[in-house]
């Protein structure tokens, strides 16, 4: 991948191949090998859409996102499939475990996350034309922010297989008076992985003090995944364990309001964990997970939106 990286957030290894996507169970499963297995079980289900290559078309989401691809936007002819997901809410972001963060950790306001992909008729990724662009039209669910960015999910070098935002010029982003609209000049490298895209204000935290924060698990054997999320701000960090059962994040933003949510997985059953707080400088907060299904997880989760 060649990309200006201005940008990136940092995550872990959990990477989300959309070669092999499932839809979300009508009933959610409460039977789980791993954390990885949650969220393969619980992420956004993607959607698909039929384009015909020489005359291009446009669809509207259930999100009321629209995606307009001009004639000839890829190297195919017939009939193209388009497969899509958009994530706005924050409940959305943690299930399909696609938090809003730079490198290193500095949390990014989002406007919203799209995955895209591109197959003909054997099933087979192509890419866009160099000289095509398709517009993603993301609609304001809070008051428009002239300063998002376009952002785009890509491997990072420095880290192995983690994945990482990254802001590249390849990619634009303007405001309308009624959306954000994306425009995608070339997908990912490589094609048949997807591209994963997010519109970002990426200075929105830099007018808070940043301070360290440090997760405590207070019980050993869960091995969780610990999350931010803010409070009446659409994004959610994911905070990485340290040394034993910490959690150091050392952008915290002092003043706000975020819950700290905790999710585990033991002998096949959920754990979790809720804890309100608001940031104070240097602090330390413990929590405590505690059994409970995929159903009341979503719900507690949902109510933070």
């Amino acid at each position: 991948m060649s990309v200006a990286a201005l940008y990136s957030c940092k995550k872990d290894k959990k990477n989300d191949p959309e070669v092999t996507l499932n839809p979300v169970a009508a009933t959610a499963v409460d039977n789980y090998s791993s954390l990885d297995d949650f969220y393969a079980k619980n992420k956004v289900s993607k959607q698909t859409y039929t384009i015909n290559t020489s005359t291009g078309g446009s669809f509207v989401t259930p999100n009321a996102t629209t995606v307009n691809i001009p004639a000839n936007a890829f190297n195919a002819t017939g009939n193209v499939t388009i497969e899509f997901k958009d994530i706005y809410k924050k409940s959305d972001m943690l299930l399909s475990n696609m938090t809003t963060q730079m490198f290193l950790g500095a949390p990014l306001k989002s406007a919203g996350e799209f995955f895209i992909k591109a197959v003909n008729a054997n099933n087979v990724a192509v890419a866009i034309t160099p000289s095509a662009g398709i517009n993603v039209m993301q609609p304001f669910l809070q008051p428009p922010d002239t300063s998002m960015l376009a952002f785009i999910a890509g491997l990072d070098t420095s880290g192995g297989n983690d994945m990482s935002w990254y802001n590249s010029p390849g990619y634009t982003l303007l405001t309308n008076a009624t959306n954000y609209v994306f425009s995608l000049y070339t997908f990912n490298s490589p094609v048949d992985s997807g591209t994963w895209c997010n519109s970002d204000n990426a200075s929105f935290f830099g007018a808070y003090p940043q301070t360290t924060l440090t997760l405590h698990a207070n019980q050993t054997g869960y091995n969780p995944d610990v999350f931010l999320v803010f409070k009446n701000i659409n994004s959610t960090v994911h905070v990485y364990k340290g040394t034993t059962d910490n959690f150091p994040y050392y952008y915290a933003p002092v003043g706000l309001e975020c819950t700290v949510v905790a999710i585990g997985v033991n002998n096949g059953k959920l754990y979790s964990s809720f804890t309100p707080i608001t940031i104070g400088a240097n602090q330390t907060f413990n929590f405590n997970l505690s059994e409970t299904t995929t159903e009341s997880f979503k719900t507690s989760l949902k109510a933070l939106d």
